[in-house]
C-alpha cells in the first residue's frame, strides 16, 4: 500500500509537470487499469455503458401533462466524474467478487446513479473486486481483507485516472459500499494532500451510514478536518452525504447521541425542502403512467426532503401534491426499512444541479 501511494505521487508530479508528453508517461507507468476491460465507463472505450443507452426522459408535471426531454452527453466536458458502484454481489458468505467479466449486476446502479451525469462530465467507472454483502457480517468489515481488496482496486483505478488526465478537476460519486470505498480514498489520498483537494469539485458519498462521522452542528471534524460537508451550492472540495428514509417515524427508531451527517441537496441552491426532480428507470419496476414511451421518467417537485433529528434524509410527498407512489410505498416495494436503494433517485435533479453549480464555481 505505501509503495503504491508513493509511486502514484511520483507519477502525479511527473504527469502534471510533463503534460505535453503524457502519452509516454502513461505507457511507462500504467497499471492494471490501463486495460479497458476493467472499466464500465471511460471516454473512448467501447462499449461505454454510461453512453450506450437511451436516456431520453418523460417529465410528468403537477397537472399530469407530460413532456419528453432528450438527454445529450456533454461535449468537451470541462470536468470529470469518478464513480464507484454499491454492493451488487449479494452472496451471503464473506468474500469478494473475483470474476469481473460479466457486468450485468453492475448496470442497474450505474444507470440509476452515474449515467445521467454524462450530461455534465466525462464519467469514469471502474469495475472492482468488491466484497460480498455477506462480508458486512464479519467483525470490523470496513477494515477486513475483503473490503481492502476492493479498495485497492479502486485506488489503482483512480491512480490510472490521474495519470491519464493530469490537471483535470473531478467529482467523486459513490453509493453504499462505493461510498465507503471513496471515504477510504478521501482519508488516504485527500485529507492531507492540498493538491488533490484543489482538483476536487465535491464528493457525493451517499448511503454511507455511520462510516462518515461529523460532530453535530459542525461541518468538519470527526472523520475529516480538511474536507467539510457542503453548506452552500457554491462550496467546493466538500462532501454531500445522506441516508434517505420515508419521512416520519424518527421517534420510533433507536435513539442516537450522534446523528448521522445529513446534507439535504434541495437546500443547496434549490427550492428548500422540495426535490427538484425524482428520476426512475423502467427497470426499477415502478409502473409508469399510460402514454410514457421513454425508458426514464421524472417527477418535478413531487416529493419533499428534510433532515430528521437522527440524521436521516426524510422523504415525503410534497405539500399539495398527490401520488399513489408514496415514499413509504416505495420503501416497502424495495423491501427495506429505509430508502437506501433509492438514495439517488429522489434527489437526482438536485444532485445534478448542485454538481453543475459547484463546477462553475470551482
Amino acid at each position: 500500500m505505501v509503495y503504491r501511494v508513493i509511486l502514484a505521487s511520483v507519477v502525479l508530479v511527473l504527469a502534471n509537470a510533463c503534460s505535453d508528453d503524457n502519452d509516454s508517461l502513461v505507457e511507462a507507468f500504467s497499471g492494471p487499469y490501463a486495460d479497458e476491460a476493467l472499466w464500465l465507463c471511460k471516454p473512448g472505450i467501447a462499449p461505454d455503458r454510461c453512453l450506450d443507452l437511451d436516456q431520453d426522459i418523460t417529465h410528468v408535471f403537477e397537472d399530469d401533462n407530460m413532456a419528453v426531454f432528450e438527454h445529450e452527453a456533454a461535449v468537451d466536458a470541462t470536468f470529470d466524474c469518478f464513480y464507484v458502484y454499491p454492493t451488487v454481489d449479494l452472496r451471503g458468505e464473506p468474500g469478494n467478487m473475483l470474476d469481473l467479466s460479466d457486468d450485468t449486476l453492475m448496470l442497474r446502479p450505474l444507470y440509476n446513479q452515474a449515467a445521467r451525469f454524462t450530461g455534465l462530465c466525462n464519467v469514469f467507472a471502474p469495475k472492482y473486486r468488491q466484497m460480498t454483502i455477506g462480508s458486512y457480517s464479519v467483525d470490523d468489515p470496513l477494515n477486513s481483507e475483503f473490503f481492502m481488496l476492493g479498495y485497492a482496486d479502486v485506488e489503482e483505478a483512480f491512480d490510472q485516472y490521474l495519470l491519464e488526465n493530469p490537471g483535470r478537476d473531478f467529482v467523486l460519486i459513490g453509493h453504499s459500499q462505493g461510498a465507503h470505498v471513496l471515504l477510504e480514498l478521501l482519508e488516504n489520498r485527500f485529507e492531507n494532500a492540498r493538491a488533490l483537494r484543489k482538483r476536487l469539485i465535491s464528493a457525493l458519498v451517499i448511503g454511507a451510514g455511520r462510516r462518515l462521522e461529523v460532530p453535530p452542528g459542525e461541518l468538519s471534524g470527526g472523520t475529516f478536518d480538511n474536507i467539510p460537508l457542503c453548506n452552500h451550492a457554491t462550496d467546493t472540495a466538500c462532501i454531500i452525504a445522506y441516508d434517505s428514509i420515508a419521512a416520519g417515524g424518527a421517534d420510533e427508531r433507536p435513539a442516537t447521541e450522534q446523528p448521522r451527517p445529513c446534507v439535504n441537496p434541495s437546500e443547496l441552491g434549490g427550492e428548500p425542502g422540495i426535490a427538484a426532480i425524482t428520476i426512475y428507470n423502467d427497470e426499477e419496476g415502478i409502473p409508469f403512467p399510460e402514454g410514457v414511451e421513454t425508458d426514464w421518467i421524472g417527477y418535478p417537485g413531487l416529493y419533499s426532503t428534510v433532515c430528521e433529528p437522527d440524521g436521516y434524509l426524510g422523504i415525503d410527498t410534497a405539500p399539495g401534491r398527490f401520488t399513489i407512489f408514496t415514499p413509504q410505498l416505495i420503501q416497502d416495494f424495495l423491501g427495506g426499512s429505509t430508502l437506501h436503494l433509492a438514495d439517488y433517485n429522489f434527489a437526482m435533479g438536485d444532485l445534478l444541479r448542485v454538481v453543475e453549480t459547484q463546477a462553475e464555481n470551482h
